[in-house]
């Protein structure tokens, strides 16, 4: 399912774009990483981010846009939840 990532990866990172990601496959320890990279490296601007990755601490305070590209046509207030929790400080 995150086939689409791959895709925007892959362009992004033609384009010359730093990007961190995270999906279900990633370990907590790369997890942090990401984390911390996306919210203090201004180079890093885009962070890729399945809904497959669950809840598991993931807060990107320096997150100021979220587009949702959603494959599981979750709910509109799950989508929303998840804008959300990229603006909790």
């Amino acid at each position: 399912m995150t086939k689409m990532l791959d895709l925007l990866d892959a362009y992004l990172e033609g384009e010359g774009h730093q990007t961190c990601r995270i999906d279900g496959s990633v370990s907590w320890q790369d997890r942090k990483e990401a984390i911390r990279s996306f919210n203090t490296d201004p180079n890093v601007f885009i962070f890729l981010l399945s809904t497959r990755a669950g809840g598991l601490g993931i807060n990107l305070t320096s997150a100021d846009t979220v587009i949702i590209y959603d494959s599981d046509w979750t709910t509109v207030s799950c989508a929303a939840d998840s804008a959300d929790s990229a603006h909790n400080s």
